[in-house]
């Protein structure tokens, strides 16, 4: 007896329903193995995600401390939560199939409460509800609120550096005093505490929190106060550098002072807690005993385990031919460009090269069309060999080149073809490129690669091509080169596409 509530630890579908959530389990680890390893490799190596290692043992401690709440006899398969649980499925073989780890670490982690919720039903999973988000933890995200959380700490700092009287110039994220100058850097921008700030207030509301007010008042001062802490830090940081003539808070010492200060702020953070704590336990209603002879007398029902097993059973049949797809070793054949080149490496003497990583096969080459001197490259990344639409390609260098405006027109095959202009110290140029997804002009990155995912999931990928001319410039003749630019496309845009092989 605990809590006025009667439990048998020996009634006798203890064991199967175990049984059967730790087969639930096992297939998820098995069908998501790739997204659960690309995150845990990500927690080991990103400091700001190091929490995540301790969600999923945390979220089984307290389904563990609610073990003798839970009656067995209110487990109720709800098949309606199926339907998400086939979401969860689908966003990871979109990612899996556009290699978009995002989308993969969101199905794993919202695919395991899912899934525990359609087996258990809803009495059991809304008295581990708390358990089951807890594990939306293990996400790795929230990098993206860096440069957010960096203006932050730039601005507040400012605010409080202006209350000493300290001689200050701000620009950009750069504060500079007259000993030398720092930068609210991304290190300073304080995501590490202010995830982990909202990792630790969930918990402590869950566990010492009753009132639903007073969690939801802590779980806001767990947003609120990490950012306003670390703009104290930055402070502080800046002011030591004042008044020690920049021997000190500078190099590794704020490192220091940093990894001291969160210790700080989580022990405040604490404290704050038990301030709002309810100073006497809240009552406990009286809760119906239940008899060991009725729980005894209802069987396990393994209908749903089956076909939870069977629904991620026929996905991950799905996942694997995605990813022999994508790992499939072919030997396709080669761009023939040589009769399209008329003369070689001529381009290489101007600084712009794009960027790709592992291609199949990579051409830049100078072609004379109407007279005109145009710098050409094309790449080709067939099935089994590479990606194309990546974040890490690069049609220029970003540290040599920036792009300075944007011009559009339309072509019989294809529509809002953007002319770049990019520019550097030395020269300008206009730059032209659209991709070739099996066989399909494109000519912006999004619709390139939610096409290319949709052909791998279909099973019917052949491969990715790119083509991107150049022709350099001045501002004097941008005008007449761009119209000239759009005419070279127009005539010849068919021509470059031909040499892609789509079979």
């Amino acid at each position: 007896m605990k809590g006025g509530l009667l439990v048998n630890r020996e009634q006798p579908q203890f064991k199967p329903v175990i049984l059967s959530l730790f087969v639930i389990l096992a297939c998820w680890v098995f069908v998501f193995w790739q997204g659960l390893t690309t995150a845990i490799d990500i927690w080991l190596i990103s400091e700001i995600f190091n929490h995540c290692l301790f969600v999923l043992p945390g979220t089984a401690y307290l389904i563990y401390l609610k073990k003798d709440q839970l009656d067995l006899n209110q487990l109720k398969p709800n098949y309606f939560v199926l339907p998400l649980c086939l979401g969860s499925l689908l966003l990871y073989a979109i990612g899996l199939a556009g290699d978009v780890q995002l989308f993969m670490h969101v199905a794993t982690f919202t695919f395991l409460p899912l899934v525990l919720w359609a087996y258990l039903g809803n009495q059991l999973a809304l008295q581990i509800l708390f358990p089951l988000t807890f594990i939306l933890f293990c996400i790795p995200v929230g990098e993206e609120l860096i440069p957010t959380l960096q203006e932050i700490t730039a601005d507040l700092s400012m605010v409080m550096l202006n209350w000493t009287g300290i001689p200050i110039y701000r620009s950009g994220l750069y504060i500079e005093i007259p000993q030398g100058r720092f930068l609210v850097a991304e290190a300073c921008s304080g995501i590490s505490f202010f995830i982990a700030s909202i990792v630790i207030g969930s918990l402590y509301s869950y566990l010492n929190l009753r009132s639903n007010t007073r969690r939801i008042g802590f779980m806001l001062i767990s947003i609120v106060f990490p950012v306003i802490a670390n703009a104290i830090r930055v402070f502080g940081i800046i002011l030591t550098g004042y008044l020690s003539n920049m021997e000190h808070a500078v190099g590794a010492d704020h490192l220091i002072y940093g990894w001291i200060f969160f210790s700080l702020v989580i022990v405040c953070l604490l404290a704050i807690g038990e301030l709002i704590r309810e100073k006497l336990p809240a009552k406990e209603s009286p809760q119906t005993l239940v008899e060991p002879s009725l729980i005894a007398t209802k069987k396990i029902d393994y209908k749903a385990t089956i076909i939870i097993i069977l629904v991620m059973s026929l996905f991950w049949t799905w996942f694997k031919s995605i990813s022999l797809q994508l790992n499939e070793v072919t030997k396709p054949d080669s761009l023939r460009l040589q009769t399209l080149m008329q003369s070689h490496a001529q381009a290489l003497r101007h600084n712009w090269k794009p960027d790709f990583r592992e291609p199949f096969q990579e051409s830049q080459f100078q072609l004379v069309i109407d007279g005109q001197q145009i710098d050409t490259y094309m790449v080709w990344y067939p099935k089994g060999h590479g990606e194309l639409v990546s974040s890490l390609n690069r049609l220029y260098s970003e540290k040599s080149w920036t792009l300075e405006q944007s011009h559009y027109f339309d072509t019989e095959v294809a529509q809002s073809i953007a002319i770049d202009t990019i520019v550097n110290p030395d020269s300008k140029r206009l730059l032209v490129h659209w991709y070739l997804i099996d066989g399909q002009v494109f000519t912006n990155k999004r619709g390139a690669k939610l096409f290319e995912i949709y052909r791998i999931l279909m099973g019917t990928y052949v491969g990715s091509g790119l083509v991107a001319i150049s022709y350099e410039t001045d501002s004097v003749s941008e005008q007449k080169d761009q119209i000239k630019l759009e005419k070279v496309v127009r005539d010849n845009m068919s021509q470059f596409n031909q040499y892609f092989n789509f079979k």
